[in-house]
């Protein structure tokens, strides 16, 4: 697999369509505190030695913990996928639309107890459209989500719903 070229990355995620605060936090630039440290790029190790998956050409967005995310274009569209970058052939395809990806970044900031008033700013500065469907899911699936494998079943649901939905609307 190939990773785009460090200095084409900003230019290339704009290519694909991705919104300005996407674009803005893959750069360094950290449009609301709660993801710095979670959702900021640029990424270090992908650009220096770092294996990345096998597939379509990867355009990094950030790192965090050992786990890269990034976005690449295949033949379903647009593919954001998860990795860790010592084991990047296990990488996961988490979504198929920002608005996807969003929830899943969403999902890891409920995990981390970000309260619901800053949650919401977060949204409303990305544009992440579906946090009350997200936040109003996670509160009806109750126990659902209680476990590992449960939760991540949940995710996965509701990321495909928020995906169809994203290209629809």
């Amino acid at each position: 697999m190939t990773v785009i070229a460090e200095h084409l990355r900003v230019a290339q995620l704009q290519r694909l369509g991705l919104s300005q605060a996407l674009v803005r936090l893959a750069a360094g630039d950290c449009v609301h505190e709660v993801f710095r440290g979670r959702c900021l790029g640029p990424p270090f190790h992908v650009y220096h030695g770092a294996r990345v998956p096998e597939g379509p050409q990867l355009v990094p967005l950030w790192e965090q913990d050992g786990r890269a995310c990034g976005v690449w274009e295949d033949d379903g569209g647009l593919a954001f996928v998860e990795f860790s970058i010592e084991l990047p052939d296990a990488f996961e395809l988490v979504a198929r639309t920002e608005q996807g990806f969003w929830a899943t970044r969403f999902d890891f900031l409920v995990e981390c107890e970000v309260s619901g008033p800053l949650l919401e700013a977060a949204a409303r500065r990305v544009g992440f459209r579906f946090l009350e469907r997200q936040l109003d899911a996670m509160d009806e699936a109750g126990s659902q989500v209680g476990s590992f494998l449960g939760h991540r079943s949940w995710l996965k649901e509701l990321v495909a719903g928020i995906d169809r939905d994203a290209h629809e609307g």
